[in-house]
C-alpha cells in the first residue's frame, strides 16, 4: 500500500522535461527531493501523493499546445482520475477549468468538463458525507495561511500522525521564504504566461478552501496544499531562472526542507494511544465481556474485532459512531450518549464485565453516576488522551 504513493512522488520528477533544459529542471528535481511534505506523504498509504501526481499531470497537459482528440482524451482521463482520488481535486479541477475559460481555450475547458462527467456517478457519495468527516478540523484562518506559505518554503506543518513536527524556527523560516517566493514569482509572472497560469492554479484552490471552511472545514495546513504543491514547485523552478532573488528563495526552500527532514525523519514515530490501548486490551478481554469504545478508540477496536483479535462484542459510544468510524468531533459526551450507555449497562447480567475505552473528556461525574447506578467501576489506565475503565454489574 505504501509502494503506490512512493512511486507517485518519484514519478513527479519525470515532469522535469516540461521545463526548459538546464537549471530549471535541476531546480525542479531538487525541490521535489527536499520538500518535507512530499517526502512524508511518499511513505503514507494515503491518497495525497496520487492527488499531487494527477493534478500536476493535468496542469501540464493543459499547458501543452495542441487540439487533437488524444490530448483531449488524456485531459478528460486525468481530470476523472484526480477527482476519483481525493475530494480536494474538485477545487483544483475547477481552478484549471476556469483558467482555460479565461484564456478562451474552449476545447480544453470542454475536456475538463468531460472528465468531470466521468466522475458524476460518485458525486452522490461525496455529497452524502456526514459533517463528522471534517468535524475534526479546527484551524484558524491565519494558521492555515502560515502553514501553506511554510510548505511553499520547503517545510510546512508536519501533521501529528507523522510524529514530532519540524522545529518552530524552521516552520517560520519556511513561512518567510514562502512569502518571498510568492512575491518574486508574482512579479515575474507579468512577463511569463505559463508562470502566471501555474501561480493561478496554486492560489485559486487554496483560496477556495479557505473561503469554504467557515461553512464546511476544508483547509488544513499539512494536507490541503498537497493538491497544488508540485505545481508550485514547478513554478518556483521555472521562476528561479528569472531573477537573483527568486534563485535565493528557491535555494533557501531546498535547504530548509532538507533540514526539516534531517531533524524529523530519524525520530521514531510513536504509536497512537488508541492502537496501544486496543492492543493491550486484547489480552485482557474475555469473550463474555463487552467493550465500549468512544472517539478515536472505536475504529482500531472495530478493526481488531473484525480481525478476531478482540474476542468480545463491541459497542460504540455514542452509538452513531458505528455509521462513520474514525469521524467524530472531539467534544464531551452528549446527554443522548449517556442515555445510550445507561441502556447498554442496564441489559448486562450480574457479574458481567464491561470495558470502556474513552477520551478523558468523557470521564465526567455524570459518567461516574451512570456507572455506579448498576455496578462498580475502577480505573485501569489513564493517560493525557486515554482512559480505560472496567465496570462489573451488580
Amino acid at each position: 500500500m505504501r509502494l503506490l504513493p512512493f512511486l507517485a512522488v518519484a514519478a513527479l520528477a519525470l515532469f522535469a522535461r516540461s521545463l526548459p533544459r538546464g537549471a530549471p529542471r535541476a531546480w525542479f528535481v531538487g525541490l521535489l527531493a527536499t520538500s518535507a511534505l512530499l517526502t512524508f506523504y511518499a511513505a503514507e498509504a494515503r491518497a495525497y501523493a496520487l492527488l499531487a501526481l494527477f493534478d500536476l499531470a493535468l496542469f501540464l497537459l493543459l499547458r501543452r499546445p495542441g487540439t487533437g482528440w488524444p490530448r483531449a482524451a488524456a485531459i478528460a482521463a486525468c481530470t476523472a482520475a484526480a477527482l476519483a482520488t481525493h475530494s480536494l481535486a474538485a477545487l483544483f479541477v475547477a481552478a484549471v477549468g476556469l483558467i482555460a475559460l479565461l484564456e478562451r481555450r474552449w476545447r480544453d475547458a470542454a475536456a475538463v468538463a468531460a472528465g468531470g462527467v466521468l466522475f458524476l456517478p460518485w458525486a452522490p457519495v461525496l455529497l452524502r458525507q456526514p459533517p463528522e468527516s471534517t468535524a475534526w478540523i479546527h484551524e484558524p484562518f491565519g494558521w492555515s495561511v502560515a502553514g501553506f506559505l511554510s510548505a511553499f518554503g520547503g517545510v510546512g506543518r508536519i501533521p501529528p500522525a507523522f510524529g514530532p513536527p519540524a522545529p518552530s524556527i524552521l516552520f517560520w523560516a519556511g513561512v518567510s521564504v514562502g512569502t518571498v517566493s510568492t512575491v518574486t514569482l508574482a512579479a515575474a509572472a507579468r512577463r511569463d504566461p505559463e508562470l502566471r497560469a501555474a501561480l493561478a492554479a496554486t492560489a485559486l484552490p487554496l483560496a477556495a478552501a479557505l473561503a469554504a471552511s467557515p461553512l464546511r472545514p476544508i483547509a488544513f495546513a499539512g494536507r490541503t496544499e498537497m493538491a497544488v504543491l508540485p505545481v508550485w514547485i514547478w513554478a518556483v523552478a521555472r521562476g528561479a531562472a528569472q531573477g537573483r532573488l527568486a534563485r535565493a528563495a528557491a535555494s533557501s526552500a531546498a535547504v530548509l526542507g532538507a533540514l526539516a527532514l534531517a531533524v524529523t525523519v530519524p525520530v521514531p514515530r510513536p504509536e497512537p494511544s488508541p492502537q496501544r490501548v486496543t492492543a493491550a486490551l486484547e489480552a485482557l478481554v474475555r469473550p463474555a465481556d463487552l467493550v465500549v469504545a468512544g472517539t478515536a478508540f472505536y475504529l482500531p477496536a472495530r478493526l481488531a474485532r473484525d480481525r478476531g483479535a478482540l474476542r468480545a462484542p463491541l459497542a460504540a459510544l455514542p452509538r452513531e459512531l458505528e455509521r462513520h468510524p474514525g469521524w467524530f468531533p472531539l467534544a464531551p459526551l452528549s446527554p443522548e450518549g449517556y442515555a445510550e450507555l445507561a441502556a447498554t449497562l442496564a441489559g448486562r447480567p450480574g457479574s458481567s464485565r464491561v470495558w470502556l475505552m474513552i477520551h478523558p473528556l468523557f470521564a465526567t461525574q455524570r459518567l461516574s453516576d451512570v456507572l455506579e447506578a448498576r455496578g462498580d467501576a475502577r480505573e485501569v489506565l489513564r493517560t493525557p488522551d486515554a482512559v480505560v475503565l472496567l465496570w462489573v454489574a451488580r
